[in-house]
C-alpha cells in the first residue's frame, strides 16, 4: 500500500482528469499511469496473446503506457523500447504529461550455500525483464535512477555487475562459468529482489545425488487428457511418474510428487509446489495428442518442450535419451509457452512420451515394461546434462 501512496502523492499534481471511456476509444497524447492488478501478468513484445513473453509481473507494479490498440496498452520501458501488457490485468490510475521516475535508495549483495541475491530498495515498483546470454544473464528494472556510489559492493561481489549509469533503469549484469541452475526477480516489502541459483556440486558417481527435482504426472481427476484405444493420458502419465520417482531416487535425487493419485490440480498450482520445494528440476510427464487425427502419420513420436533457454539443453538430452531407448521417431525439442515450461526458478522441461492416438506408440506406452524403459531414458537424460554441463 505504502508504494501507492508514495507514488500517487508525487502525481497528483500533475495529474489530469482520467476518462476510462475516452482512454478506449482515442490514443494516449501522454502517458496512462497503469497499476497491474493481478499476480503472474505477462508483458509481451507485441500486443497479442501468442507473442513472446518477456517477464511476469506481480500485482501493484507501476507502468505507463503511451498507446494502446483495442486490448493492450503499450508500455515505453525505456527511450525506444515497448512492450505490451492486455488491458484486463490492469487498471488506469492517472494520465500525466511525462514520466515519473524513482530513486532506488539502496542495493546490497549477500550469498548463502546456494543463492546469490541482489537486494534493490526503491519506492516503486516497475516493470522488469531478464534476457539469458548463454550462461549469464541481463537483468533490467525500469523507471528508476540511482547513485553510481551505491553499486560498489555489488560490483565487487564477482557475479553481479553494474554498469555507470546511462539511462533511465538499473541493468544488472549476472556472469559465471556454468550453464544457469534457476533465478528469479521478486518483490518483497522494500523493492525487488534478484535471485540467481549457485551451479550445484555434482556427485561424479551419481551426478543426481543431492538434486531436488519435482515430477508432475499432467492431467488426473477430470481432466483425462488424451483419450484413445481405451486409454486415458491421465493414467500413463502417473505411471510412469511413479517409476520415475523410484529410478530418480536409486541415483540420489530427492524427489517430489505433485499428484500421487488420480486427483486434479491446476498447472498454477502445481508451479507453486515446485517453487515451494525449491526443485532444481521439473519434469511434466504427458502423451501427445493432435487436433486432427489424420495428421498422425506426419507427426508422432516423443518431444520434449521448453521455453527459457536455460532449459533447453536438459530438454535436449532428455530427448535424445528417449529416441535411443523407445526407438519411437524424433519430434523434436519444441519452444512452447506452458504454465509449467514458463518458470525460471529451475530448470522446467515438459515431456511427450509419444502420441496416444497413434496404435503402435498407445500400445508400448501402457506396458509396464515400457514405461521402466521410458523412466530409465528420462532419468539418464538428467544425469547427462548434468555430467556435460558441469564437465565432470
Amino acid at each position: 500500500m505504502f508504494r501507492k501512496i508514495t507514488v500517487f502523492l508525487c502525481l497528483i499534481c500533475i495529474t489530469l482528469s482520467v476518462n476510462a471511456e475516452a482512454l478506449q476509444n482515442v490514443g494516449i497524447s501522454k502517458y496512462a499511469v497503469l497499476e497491474v492488478t493481478k499476480d503472474n501478468t505477462p508483458l509481451r513484445e507485441k500486443d497479442n496473446e501468442d507473442a513472446k513473453r518477456i517477464s511476469h509481473l506481480f500485482s501493484n507494479p507501476v507502468l505507463f503506457a503511451d498507446k494502446q490498440t483495442d486490448n493492450y496498452y503499450r508500455v515505453e520501458l525505456k527511450e525506444g523500447e515497448y512492450s505490451f501488457i492486455n488491458k484486463k490485468f490492469v487498471e488506469v490510475q492517472a494520465i500525466i504529461p511525462e514520466k515519473r521516475f524513482e530513486a532506488i535508495s539502496k542495493i546490497t549483495f549477500k550469498e548463502d550455500k546456494k543463492i546469490y541475491n541482489l537486494k534493490i530498495e526503491t519506492p516503486m515498483l516497475s516493470a522488469f525483464k531478464a534476457v539469458e546470454a548463454g550462461n549469464n544473464i541481463n537483468f533490467s528494472i525500469y523507471d528508476n535512477r540511482y547513485d553510481p556510489f551505491i553499486v560498489r559492493t555489488v560490483n565487487q561481489s564477482g557475479r553481479f555487475y553494474i554498469p555507470p549509469k546511462y539511462d533511465d533503469s538499473l541493468n544488472v549484469f549476472y556472469t559465471n562459468d556454468y550453464p544457469l541452475f534457476g533465478y528469479d526477480v521478486l518483490p518483497y516489502d522494500k523493492g525487488y529482489i534478484i535471485s540467481v541459483k549457485k551451479a550445484p556440486r555434482i556427485n561424479k558417481r551419481k551426478p543426481l545425488k543431492g538434486i531436488k527435482v519435482v515430477i508432475d504426472a499432467g492431467h488426473g481427476g477430470c481432466e483425462k487428457g488424451a483419450c484413445a484405444f481405451n486409454l486415458e493420458e491421465k493414467d500413463i502419465n502417473l505411471q510412469i511418474a511413479r517409476i520415475l520417482k523410484r529410478e530418480l531416487r536409486k541415483r540420489g535425487a530427492k524427489v517430489y510428487m505433485t499428484r500421487k493419485k488420480d486427483k486434479i490440480g491446476r498447472a498454477s498450482c502445481r508451479d507453486d509446489f515446485a517453487r515451494e520445494k525449491q526443485a532444481d528440476i521439473l519434469l511434466s510427464i504427458h502423451q501427445n495428442s493432435l487436433p486432427n487425427p489424420k495428421d498422425i502419420d506426419k507427426k508422432y513420436g516423443v518431444g520434449t518442450y521448453y521455453y527459457y533457454e536455460q532449459s533447453k539443453p536438459l530438454a535436449q538430452s532428455i530427448l535424445d535419451n528417449l529416441t535411443i531407448a523407445t526407438g519411437f521417431r524424433d519430434d523434436g525439442v519444441n519452444n512452447r509457452s506452458f504454465v509449467l515450461t514458463r518458470s525460471t526458478s529451475q530448470l522446467s522441461v515438459l515431456i511427450e512420451c509419444g502420441y496416444l492416438i497413434r496404435e503402435q506408440e498407445a500400445m508400448k506406452l501402457k506396458q509396464r515394461h515400457f514405461q521402466k524403459i521410458v523412466a530409465k531414458a528420462i532419468t539418464k537424460g538428467c544425469e547427462d546434462y548434468l555430467r556435460k554441463a558441469y564437465r565432470i
